[in-house]
């Protein structure tokens, strides 16, 4: 008997730690990163896996236009990523990834916003 018990117990606590192991936790669901430099603005958006949507909108209708640089992780060169955005209205520009920096900035003008690392 006693070691039925034994075994009762023993399926009831295994029974418990995988409820536990099973239950979903949203580690960065809804993470959001916001970027802007006068006359353009960004946010970053996680999809999962380490990856991000990237988003632009440039207000102004000065001809210049908002457009992503990232630095890849160790470097300290900015590259061009993804098309220009030239309108008021928010546009997917870009995807990001995981330990990279981005920041948004305007063609033609040379002003950035403060670098991001994503994560």
């Amino acid at each position: 008997m006693r070691s039925l018990l034994g075994r009762l117990a023993v399926g009831v606590v295994a029974g418990i730690g995988v409820s536990l192991v099973l239950v979903p936790v949203p580690a960065q669901a809804a993470a959001t990163e916001h970027f802007s430099t006068t006359g353009a603005v960004g946010r970053a958006v996680y999809i999962k896996n380490g990856d991000w949507n990237l988003y632009a909108r440039d207000p102004l209708t000065d001809g210049h236009c908002a457009r992503w640089q990232v630095r890849a992780p160790g470097s300290s060169t900015w590259n061009w990523q993804g098309p220009s955005v030239c309108t008021a209205t928010e546009q997917h520009a870009t995807f990001g990834r995981a330990q990279y920096s981005y920041r948004i900035c305007r063609t033609g003008v040379g002003n950035c916003s403060a670098p991001k690392t994503l994560y």
